[in-house]
């Protein structure tokens, strides 16, 4: 059971919109991931990863690949995934120039990062090229009106200390403090099902909440998809039912057996409630659904 202190109330409304809302110049950028170079071609850019030229797909000009990962995927071996933005901006931690530095809560998920419109896209290993593509959208402003261009917006880390929520390369050897370089795409058995095909995304805006969402790869559909969280709501201002994006904590928690969590937030020390989650992976559906319980009474149990 985790304790969290602060307002409840901002946490909450950001839970409820979460889940409503299903060239210029080619830019050239130093990645410590991967040195990227894009060519102008008009409406559409080139991007090349470094020292393999049969690395190149179409995507929109200004477009700098983060990450690629090759799905295992027995039915179609030839499937992959690129994780990219659209004209990032580059922002180092202050762990860069002092590993003594402490992490704020924000820093743990994001560490140094890229910030930008971010997407993640399918692609034909064979052929070189997307077959669909999702927007990832930040779950503290997707939905809310007047702030569409905040949502278009997220942090993936490029470098961040082991031990928080990202996979980093070589974390047996890390040493301490020390950022070393992210796998944000490193690919798990979330749902369940045997296939080590979804990875997660995590973003701590402050030291309450802990939005979560899960990205992975459809055999069924032959997508990649963003999986949806349908709740059943109940508090003492009745109930609802919500369809959501991003859950709070959900998949940075251990389950208790393949696609079945149940775990609890407590954010009474502040007057917030007490959440108590019970959710399970609907393989029909493909998508996860569970309860939502919460209560502000002092005298109920984690």
């Amino acid at each position: 059971m985790k304790e969290e202190g602060g307002s409840h109330m901002s946490m909450k409304n950001t839970r409820l919109k979460v889940g409503r809302v299903f060239a210029s110049a080619a830019l050239v950028l130093c990645l410590s991931l991967a040195t990227i170079a894009c060519q102008d071609v008009g409406r559409v850019a080139q991007l090349e990863l470094a020292g393999r030229d049969d690395k190149k797909f179409e995507l929109p000009s200004g477009a700098v690949i983060i990450e690629e990962q090759p799905l295992r995927s027995v039915s179609n071996p030839d499937r992959g995934l690129i994780l990219w933005m659209v004209n990032p901006t580059r922002h180092p931690s202050a762990a860069q120039r002092d590993p003594e530095e402490p992490y704020t809560c924000p820093d743990e998920t994001r560490g140094s990062c890229y910030s930008g419109p971010t997407r993640v896209s399918l692609i034909n290993t064979t052929t070189r090229t997307v077959i669909n593509t999702i927007e990832i959208k930040d779950g503290h402003f997707a939905g809310t009106e007047g702030l569409e261009n905040k949502a278009d917006s997220f942090d993936i880390p490029y470098a961040i200390r082991k031990g928080y929520y990202y996979h980093v390369e070589d974390e047996g050897d890390a040493p301490e403090g020390v950022e070393m370089k992210a796998r944000v795409m490193w690919l798990k058995d979330y749902n369940g099902d045997g296939k080590a095909l979804e990875f997660a995304l995590f973003d701590a805006a402050n030291c309450m909440g802990l939005l979560t969402t899960l990205i992975g790869y459809s055999d069924w559909l032959d997508r990649v998809i963003q999986y949806q969280v349908s709740l059943e709501v109940e508090g003492h201002d009745g109930h609802r039912t919500e369809l959501l994006s991003w859950c709070d904590y959900l998949f940075s928690e251990k389950p208790m057996s393949p696609g079945h969590w149940k775990y609890g937030i407590d954010y009474r020390g502040r007057g917030g409630p007490l959440d108590k989650y019970e959710v399970r992976y609907d393989t029909q559906h493909e998508m996860f659904v569970g309860a939502l319980v919460w209560t502000a009474d002092e005298r109920e149990t984690p």
